[in-house]
């Protein structure tokens, strides 16, 4: 559930609502990293981005691919979809014309 709808019927104030739509999306990343990947597969991906230190360069040929099929097996696009529709019921920015 979003922390957003959950509201305690309060306004949420300006400065707060970034963070909670900051954090709804935390937990959805979070959420789908547990989904697409096993246990095996998280800590070999964390340990290749870690040995890379954001270089692919850092990595082996056969590490790279070893990256890349990790990282597709992520689906991206989903995680998109996902993100989308729990941050869709907050409404950002300014009201309009008056």
């Amino acid at each position: 559930m979003s922390l957003i709808r959950r509201g305690t019927g309060r306004v949420v104030g300006r400065k707060v609502l970034p963070w909670l739509l900051l954090l709804d999306l935390l937990r959805e990343t979070h959420a789908h990293w547990q989904d697409q990947l096993t246990d095996k597969e998280r800590r070999r991906l964390t340990e290749l981005l870690r040995t890379s230190k954001g270089r692919p360069s850092n990595l082996s040929d056969r590490q790279r691919r070893e990256v890349r099929e990790l990282a597709g097996k992520l689906d991206l696009l989903a995680l998109g979809k996902r993100a989308a529709l729990t941050t869709a019921g907050a409404k950002v920015g300014r009201k309009g014309r008056r």
